[in-house]
């Protein structure tokens, strides 16, 4: 008789552990789905600042590594290279900057067919233009030549991506610079 009680109180034991078991694992698998949901919302947001600047997605590193192949270039080298004023120094003169732009387009990107092409470019060359003489003279000589050219890239970057609403131009690089 003994027996039989224990084998009853077991059994019972055994179904509420199992009752219990299982409310648990409902309960923490809605909460770690909901957590997993969290994190994957706050990874997608860092995601969009790291790749994304200040202008909502449109940083050069939104493209990720873009093959050599897909790479192609334009800007103003040669004679189109680009004299600009640059803002007093310390030493109160004026300097200028003579700099060959070059911007790098990522041809597999969806807007190069249309925004890439030859003519959209040269249509809209004087805007970039003026928009890289606008954020070069934003600089002194003293602190362009101190470490802001890199700075002065990403302003030049995000504000031609922000003019044409695209990350297809992905890059921009300086070359022959001289200052005086």
């Amino acid at each position: 008789m003994k027996k039989n009680l224990l084998s009853i109180i077991i059994l019972a034991l055994l179904i509420v552990n199992l009752g219990m078991t299982g409310f648990m694992l409902l309960s923490v698998m809605t909460t770690n789905s909901q957590t997993a949901h969290l994190i994957s919302d706050i990874a997608a947001a860092l995601e969009l600042e790291a790749n994304g600047g200040s202008n909502g997605g449109f940083s050069g590193s939104a493209s990720g590594n873009v093959a050599v192949t897909d790479v192609a270039t334009f800007g103003f080298t040669g004679d189109e290279k680009l004299t600009i004023n640059l803002k007093a120094g310390a030493d109160g003169k004026s300097h200028y900057m003579v700099v060959e732009v070059v911007f790098s387009m990522n041809k597999a990107s969806a807007d190069y067919a249309t925004l890439g092409t030859e003519e959209s470019l040269a249509s809209m060359k004087e805007l970039i233009k003026s928009k890289v003489t606008t954020t070069l003279s934003e600089y002194s000589m003293e602190e362009l030549q101190s470490g802001s050219v890199e700075e002065a890239k990403e302003k030049i970057l995000e504000g031609v991506q922000e003019m044409y609403n695209s990350n297809f131009i992905y890059d921009v690089s300086f070359s022959s610079v001289l200052y005086n």
